[in-house]
C-alpha cells in the first residue's frame, strides 16, 4: 500500500505540474503535441484536443512536449511567442504545484483546523528510572505550571533543573494532577521527550488559503535554505543531508496514509511545495534552467546545439543527483552506518 499511495501522490503532483505547461502553451495558441505521465515506455496513448495523451512506465516524472521547446525547433510554437509568454509557459508548472499544496493546506486549514503552539509542554516519552518517572510524570501529560508559575514557552520545563522539590501541576485525560519532583546534585537529564502542545483552530476555506499563503511565505526563505544546503550535502556524501528520495518517500507516504488522510495531505502538500522549489533551481533541463537560460537569451544568442547541449549536460547532473539521493534511502531503510 505504501507504493500504492505514493504512486497517488506522486502522480498527481506531476500531473498538475505539466498541465500548468499544457495549459499555459495552449491558451497562447501553440501546440503541445503529447502529454505524458511518466518516462520510458508507452503504456496508453490517446489523441484528444491535438495532443497525444501517455502513461509511460517509470512514474517518477512527465512531460509535455510542447512545439517549439527543443532547440531544433527554432521559429515555431514556443519559440515565435514574446518573452513573456515564454516566462509564462515556463513558470506555470512551478505556479499549479504551490496553488495545488495552498489548495490542501486551505483544506486542512478548514477542515482539521490551523495548529497553534498554546505554550505549553506535551510529554512525549518518560525514560525509565529517570527523576521525571519517580515524579510520576506519563506520556500525554500536558505541563500547566512549575512552581505555580503558568508555562510560556515548552523550554521553561527546564526550570525544573535546580536543585530542591518542585510542584508540577499536568493536564492528564482533563484534569488536573499536582505532582513533585525532587532534583538533586549531580543529575543531568529530567528523562523525558517534549514538544509543544498544539490546538486546532478552524477556520473558513477563503481564510484558510491566505493562512496557507502567508505560511508558505514567510518559511519560503528556510525552505530553500534546507533544500540548497540538502542538495550540497548529497553531493558531498553527507549521509544526513536531509533529502529524501524516492525510496524514502514511499516509506514516509506509507506512514503517511496509516496515520490518516489528514497526514496523508500534509505530505503532499510539503511534497508539492518542494517539487515547485527544487524545479526553480537554475539547474538546465528544469525549469528554473530554462528561465535562467531565458533571461541569459536577452544578452546573447545561443546555437540550438549549444543550448541542447546545455540541457543534455543538466539531464545528466539530474540523473546524479538521483543515484546518489536513492543510495542514501538504501543505506537510511537498511540502517547502515
Amino acid at each position: 500500500m505504501s507504493l500504492f499511495w505514493f504512486l497517488v501522490v506522486i502522480g498527481v503532483s506531476i500531473f498538475v505540474h505539466e498541465l500548468g505547461h499544457y495549459l499555459a502553451a495552449r491558451l497562447q495558441g501553440v501546440r503541445v503535441k503529447a502529454f505524458s505521465l511518466g518516462f520510458g515506455p508507452v503504456l496508453w496513448r490517446k489523441e484528444a484536443w491535438g495532443t497525444e495523451w501517455r502513461l509511460s512506465a517509470i512514474p517518477l516524472g512527465g512531460y509535455a512536449d510542447i512545439e517549439g521547446l527543443l532547440p531544433e525547433e527554432k521559429g515555431r510554437g514556443y519559440d515565435a511567442l514574446p518573452f513573456l509568454g515564454k516566462l509564462l509557459v515556463l513558470v506555470a508548472g512551478v505556479a499549479m504545484n504551490v496553488l495545488l499544496a495552498w489548495g490542501i493546506l486551505a483544506y486542512l486549514f478548514s477542515a482539521q483546523g490551523v495548529p497553534e503552539a498554546t505554550g505549553r509542554a506535551v510529554i512525549l516519552e518518560v525514560l525509565p528510572g529517570s527523576v521525571a518517572e519517580e515524579a510520576g510524570l506519563r506520556p500525554k501529560d500536558i505541563l500547566l505550571a512549575v512552581d505555580g508559575k503558568p508555562l510560556e514557552r515548552p523550554q521553561e520545563i527546564e526550570r525544573l533543573k535546580t536543585p530542591g522539590s518542585h510542584t508540577l501541576v499536568v493536564l492528564r485525560e482533563g484534569k488536573e494532577v499536582a505532582l513533585s519532583l525532587t532534583w538533586r546534585e549531580g543529575l543531568e537529564r529530567l528523562g523525558v521527550v517534549y514538544g509543544p502542545e498544539v490546538r486546532y483552530r478552524r477556520v473558513g476555506f477563503l481564510e484558510g488559503f491566505l493562512l496557507s499563503v502567508e505560511r508558505t511565505l514567510s518559511f519560503g526563505p528556510q525552505m530553500v535554505r534546507a533544500l540548497v544546503g540538502g542538495l550540497l550535502g548529497v553531493l558531498s556524501g553527507n549521509p544526513n543531508s536531509g533529502v529524501v528520495g524516492p525510496l524514502g518517500l514511499v516509506a514516509e507516504t506509507g506512514k503517511a496514509a496509516q496515520e490518516g488522510v489528514f497526514r496523508l495531505l500534509e505530505l503532499a502538500a510539503s511534497i508539492n511545495l518542494s517539487l515547485a522549489l527544487f524545479n526553480l533551481l537554475p539547474i538546465p533541463a528544469l525549469d528554473g534552467g530554462r528561465i535562467l537560460l531565458l533571461f541569459l537569451s536577452r544578452l546573447l544568442r545561443l546555437p540550438p546545439e549549444r543550448e541542447a547541449l546545455v540541457h543534455y549536460l543538466g539531464f545528466l547532473f539530474l540523473l546524479l543527483l538521483v543515484v546518489l539521493v536513492t543510495f542514501q534511502d538504501l543505506r537510511r531503510l537498511l540502517g547502515a552506518p
